[in-house]
C-alpha cells in the first residue's frame, strides 16, 4: 500500500466517523488531534524538513490555491488550540477573519473550539482531503 492510499483509507475511515454522528466531543477531539496528526507523519516526504503545514501552505499559496492555504492553516491552528489551549495559535485564529469554525473566549470549562459545531469535523476531513489531492498532483 502506498503512502497516498494509506492517508485516503485513513480520510475515508475519518469521514465514516465523522458522518456517523455517534463520537462525543471529546472523542471527536481525541480523532481529530490523532488524524492530523498521522496526515502530517504520511504526507511529510513532500517536504524536506521543517514545519509541515507551514510548508503545505506556503506551496498551495505558490500554486494560486490561497483559499485552501488559509483552509489548512485554520484548521491546522486550531488543533494546535485543542491540544494546548490559549496561547500563540489561539491569539492567531482570535484574529483571523473568515475562520470556518467558531471560536470562543476563554471563560471556566469552556471548549474554545466546539468540534460538535459548524460540521468542524467534517470541514477538517474535507480540507485534508483538499490538501492531500494537491499534494498527490506534486509528486
Amino acid at each position: 500500500m502506498t503512502t497516498s492510499d494509506k492517508i485516503s483509507t485513513l480520510l475515508t475511515a475519518a469521514k465514516k466517523n465523522a458522518t456517523a454522528g455517534t463520537l462525543t466531543a471529546p472523542q471527536i477531539e481525541a480523532e481529530i488531534i490523532e488524524l492530523v496528526g498521522v496526515f502530517e507523519a504520511r504526507a511529510q516526504h513532500h517536504f524536506k524538513r521543517g514545519p509541515f503545514f507551514k510548508k503545505l501552505r506556503a506551496l498551495l499559496v505558490a500554486h494560486d490555491k490561497p483559499d485552501l492555504a488559509e483552509t489548512v492553516h485554520h484548521y491546522a491552528t486550531a488543533v494546535n488550540v485543542l491540544k494546548h489551549g490559549t496561547g500563540a495559535s489561539y491569539r492567531d485564529l482570535k484574529s483571523a477573519e473568515n475562520l470556518p469554525f467558531t471560536l470562543k473566549i476563554p471563560a471556566g470549562n469552556i471548549r474554545l473550539i466546539d468540534v460538535t459545531q459548524d460540521n468542524f469535523h467534517l470541514g477538517l476531513i474535507a480540507t485534508l482531503e483538499q490538501a492531500h489531492t494537491f499534494l498527490k498532483t506534486q509528486q
